[in-house]
């Protein structure tokens, strides 16, 4: 500990001369003392001082050694600052009694210098490390709320009003961040344009491709492009710039006066059409994008009848394990949305992921995604 910022010890003994020696040693070192000569006045300065660690007493007048490491640790301000009892080679019960309460260690009477000065800058070491851990992720922590925030600008959780069509979306990431995505543009034509995906791996990583892949999609000029070349040129324009990561990916466009749907799919699993109460697979042969150096994609129409209704989703609403580590998978999952298929809108999506989420004990094992289509 340099003199520049020396540590503050707070020493808390009945007995005069073993606080001269204890403070004297301290002093030659250029660590700040305070001291307490009982319990109650060592929690008053403990309350308003910055103590880096505390040279405790056993035996106090009135309220224990022990008494007062407990509601010392128990604080919310102390609670991380580390207590080395002072006692006496014949309190050995104590001692083991005050390391349940949480103290770190001991220094036995009489003070030996060497030893009282190794303890010490051991514990203010430890002490300053977990300070440093704390204030990294602090800022990790105040990384991933920027991360989410500017996620949460460009991840379209609401769509445009229409009377054709009304569609709901339920995002629950990992992480503060994940890296799924949804957004939408509505085209010139009044054509609505959605792409859907999902970047493998998930946290900050993992969100900043998907904000990538979302600016790109935002930018491009799709009207003069089907689906499938819209996911070439998102695949062209990222691959030169991320090596690490593939996105699955579905591209929509929805012709509401027509009730045509144009898609293209790039190595995602099939969405569900649920049309008289059951449900259709759909889906497009495609690579991931960015996975190999040529996409492979193709386009699919759908005519859309009134009362269909279209659900998207995430591969973390089925690769999703349980307590025995058996994953949930595909066809379990196909049940719970058979099971939910009488609910609509919102209710829909709700109940799904309640389900999804009681059989994974409310783990949630990767970014869920869903995104529903209605008809009226």
């Amino acid at each position: 500990m340099s003199k520049q910022n020396p540590g503050k010890i707070l020493v808390v003994d009945d007995n005069e001369t073993n606080v001269e020696i204890i403070t004297n040693i301290l002093f030659g070192q250029g660590l700040q003392v305070a001291v307490a000569y009982d319990g109650e006045y060592a929690l008053e300065l403990a309350e308003v001082l910055d103590i880096d660690l505390i040279l405790l007493d056993i035996l106090l007048p009135g309220m224990s050694g022990l008494e007062v490491a407990k509601r010392l640790l128990s604080s919310e301000k102390n609670k991380n600052t580390p207590i080395l009892f002072l006692s006496a080679l014949n309190e050995t019960k104590d001692i083991v009694l005050g390391l349940e309460t949480g103290a770190v260690d001991y220094i036995t009477k009489p003070f030996q210098e060497k030893e009282i000065l190794a303890r010490i800058n051991t514990h203010l070491k430890i002490k300053n490390l977990e300070k440093e851990r704390i204030n990294l992720l602090n800022s990790i922590r105040k990384d991933l709320e920027l991360a989410r925030a500017n996620q949460e600008n460009l991840v379209s959780f609401q769509f445009p009003p229409s009377p054709n069509y009304k569609i709901y979306t339920s995002y629950k990431p990992m992480d503060l961040v994940g890296g799924d995505l949804i957004t939408y543009d509505v085209l010139p034509s009044g054509d609505l344009d959605i792409l859907f995906g999902d970047v493998t791996g998930h946290g900050i990583a993992a969100a900043m491709v998907s904000l990538m892949a979302i600016i790109t999609f935002k930018t491009m000029n799709k009207s003069f492009l089907s689906p499938s070349e819209c996911l070439f040129w998102i695949h062209n324009t990222l691959s030169p710039m991320i090596s690490t990561h593939f996105i699955s990916a579905i591209y929509m466009r929805y012709r509401a006066e027509e009730k045509i749907l144009s898609f293209s799919m790039a190595g995602h699993h099939p969405m569900i059409l649920i049309r008289d109460g059951k449900q259709i697979k759909l889906g497009t042969k495609g690579y991931c994008l960015m996975m190999f150096n040529q996409l492979r994609t193709e386009n699919q129409e759908l005519n859309f009848l009134p009362g269909d209704r279209l659900f998207l989703f995430s591969d973390g609403l089925f690769e999703v394990p349980n307590e025995d580590e058996v994953y949930l998978g595909e066809t379990k999952f196909s049940e719970i949305i058979q099971s939910s298929i009488h609910l609509s809108g919102p209710q829909f999506l709700e109940s799904i992921q309640k389900q999804v989420l009681d059989y994974g004990q409310n783990k949630v094992a990767d970014d869920m995604t869903m995104l529903l289509i209605e008809l009226p």
